[in-house]
């Protein structure tokens, strides 16, 4: 039984748009008669390939073990007797062919010492996205640094007859009913960014100024912060097509964002990581602590991802707010935008770091359709993909 838990996430094309979607919610969309594509591994020199999903199979609760990695400390959740591509020596040999052996989870050596199985992960998930301009980056930037940095007011919906009358005036010059100028006008009334003087000597805020009106900045009590308004119905109606939620703790990308363009992606993240990241020099790296957000969280992985950028879970720590004064539970990552590991075929290989128990979960897995002939030397290509997290696994048929 090749099982993996059904909140693993994937990336996938489903009826033509592509998301991150976890395996529970592919096998239903299976059910509803989506057709659905993963992206796959073709053949022994690293080739990737988005691949038609036959059918998503339902194993009930199982009991799961958890994968973890000694560098990224990337994770997967998968069946004891899953069969999944690992080698204790070398998966790569010279710089012509990959080498792929497999072995069940529970025989996957792990130790105390360094010579554990490796794993195979992809460096990035290739997305067949137009690249985009310097304006989809800007946008983007300004939708990743409103989830790192703003807030919004949302709008009352009773109206006096004296300001629905000045709405219906701002409706005709528009050429719109006054019922459809108040739905485009979305329940929220104004953008707010808490910013600091950095943000405008980096031209950061000039970055977003640049598409979208703003209000003088107000300068808080706090040293060198300031709040920046704005009421531009086009940024709000770009958070609100490509954002859910609406604080630090529920905010989180649309699946809509993976459609747009290369630039929008990665302008979002560095939006994000202009707002929330820190840059640390001497390692070449964005290090991210952001309150407890699972979900913007994935998303910050699933973006770097998408981009090729080598990301590191981190170990979590408490925090306390200097507003508030209460300690709360931060969650880190760091982002590295050039990869300095071995790579070949566009695929890294990474060291275990532990196999243990994950409890009893729903367990799911695809089947893909295949690529070559049962009798063709390169059939053991038919049932291999890739998580959103990046790690080669095989699908629920079992042939090796």
């Amino acid at each position: 039984m090749n099982a993996l838990s059904g909140d693993t996430p994937i990336f996938a094309e489903v009826d033509g748009k592509y998301g991150v979607y976890t395996l529970q919610e592919l096998f239903e969309l299976h059910n509803e008669g989506k057709k659905i594509r993963v992206p796959a591994l073709l053949n022994k020199r690293g080739k990737k390939i988005w691949v038609e999903v036959e059918d998503v199979v339902s194993f009930g609760t199982q009991p799961l073990k958890q994968i973890m990695l000694a560098t990224t400390h990337l994770f997967v959740k998968v069946s004891e007797d899953t069969i999944i591509p690992a080698y204790s020596m070398r998966l790569f040999r010279g710089k012509e062919k990959l080498i792929l052996k497999f072995k069940f989870v529970n025989e996957l050596k792990v130790t105390q010492f360094a010579n554990n199985d490796t794993i195979l992960l992809t460096m990035r998930i290739h997305l067949n996205l137009p690249e985009g301009d310097q304006t989809e980056w800007e946008l983007g930037f300004a939708l990743g640094f409103y989830i790192a940095e703003g807030s919004t007011l949302k709008r009352k919906r009773s109206f006096s007859k004296r300001s629905l009358e000045k709405l219906n005036g701002f409706a005709k010059n528009r050429g719109m009913a006054l019922q459809d100028y108040l739905n485009y006008m979305s329940n929220i009334k104004l953008v707010i960014l808490t910013v600091g003087e950095p943000d405008f000597e980096r031209g950061f805020i000039d970055n977003i100024k640049r598409h979208f009106k703003f209000s003088k900045s107000h300068k808080r009590k706090v040293a060198n912060a300031y709040d920046l308004y704005s009421s531009d119905l086009r940024y709000i109606h770009l958070i609100k097509e490509n954002v859910d939620g609406y604080t630090s703790h529920d905010k989180h990308l649309k699946n809509v964002v993976y459609n747009r363009s290369l630039k929008f992606l990665a302008g979002i993240l560095d939006g994000f990581l202009a707002g929330d990241g820190t840059y640390i020099k001497n390692m070449n790296l964005f290090a991210v602590n952001i309150t407890t957000n699972y979900r913007l969280y994935n998303d910050l992985i699933f973006l770097s991802k998408a981009l090729g950028y080598d990301v590191h879970i981190n170990k979590g720590s408490f925090g306390k707010s200097p507003s508030s004064n209460k300690f709360y539970y931060a969650l880190r990552l760091s982002i590295l935008k050039n990869w300095h590991r071995f790579s070949a075929f566009g695929l890294v290989k990474e060291r275990i770091k532990m196999v243990e128990n994950a409890g009893v979960k729903e367990a799911f897995n695809l089947v893909l359709k295949p690529l070559y002939e049962e009798n063709d030397k390169r059939a053991k290509f038919n049932r291999l993909y890739f998580t959103a997290y990046g790690f080669l696994v095989s699908d629920a048929v079992k042939t090796f």
